[in-house]
């Protein structure tokens, strides 16, 4: 069964909720922005119930004669799936940071008029939200996934069929900056991409959306690439959702000194 007709079963008794109730237009938000080729407007708030939730499922459902062995498998299911909406999202949307166009906003206020690459693009969504702040982007992406994912095969920005190390190659010596935003997990390619990066002539800032030591990117870079502090990044950090599946999403800079050696934290 679908996600979104699971989650509406399970809850339909206990909707007079307003945790519950909140948390699921949230839900049906992001879908609405998402296949409609966008960021979220805005970051998705933690996504669980509570104990409170848990004595109103109680009270709602002896209001409607449910059992309470069947309260409590609503209440689980609930739980599971509002905690799994993440995955959801990134599998049926194709979509993988929730970076939101608030942060995006933050985003191109510290950093107006800046030429991009982005790695690995997906759909590019990314490209089409900073492109549509001023930002004029380049989006890249092997697009073999396209293959595998029926619903993300619709491009919602011009994405051109590159490797990364290709784009890297072909087209950072243009940009200022060069994006990557959930490179695969345990994949070394991440750190590969940063050496090729710094010997760049031009020197281009990297920026890396994900998981430190988590669901993206390899160990390797993480142990080995020290990032820039930024108060700029810190503050584009309060834009990235704290989502209840326990994954935390950060945006990190990496920048090469004049010299060509590389800045530390």
């Amino acid at each position: 069964m679908d996600y979104l007709k699971q989650l509406r079963q399970a809850s339909q008794p206990y909707q007079t909720n307003i945790s519950l109730q909140t948390q699921l237009a949230e839900i049906q938000r992001a879908c609405h922005e998402l296949a409609a080729g966008q960021l979220l407007s805005r970051p998705l708030p933690p996504l669980q119930l509570t104990d409170d939730d848990w004595w109103e499922f109680l009270r709602l459902g002896a209001q409607q004669q449910i059992c309470p062995e069947q309260i409590q498998r609503d209440y689980q299911q609930c739980q599971h799936l509002l905690r799994n909406c993440r995955k959801y999202l990134q599998y049926h949307y194709g979509q993988w940071t929730l970076i939101s166009q608030q942060a995006l906003r933050v985003w191109t206020k510290h950093w107006p008029f800046r030429r991009y690459l982005e790695l690995m693009a997906g759909d590019g969504r990314l490209a089409r939200g900073l492109t549509a702040r001023g930002q004029a982007v380049i989006a890249t992406d092997s697009l073999t996934w396209q293959q595998e994912n029926q619903t993300g095969r619709q491009l919602f920005f011009p994405v051109q069929k590159l490797t990364a190390q290709e784009a890297v190659q072909q087209i950072g010596p243009q940009v200022d900056a060069i994006i990557l935003a959930w490179s695969p997990n345990n994949d070394p390619i991440d750190w590969v991409l940063r050496q090729q990066i710094a010997a760049l002539p031009n020197q281009p800032d990297l920026i890396v959306i994900g998981e430190k030591f988590g669901v993206t990117n390899s160990e390797l870079f993480w142990r080995t690439e020290p990032a820039q502090f930024s108060a700029q990044m810190l503050q584009l950090r309060r834009y990235l959702p704290a989502t209840s599946d326990g994954v935390q999403e950060a945006i990190y800079l990496y920048r090469a000194t004049a010299k060509g050696g590389r800045d530390q934290k």
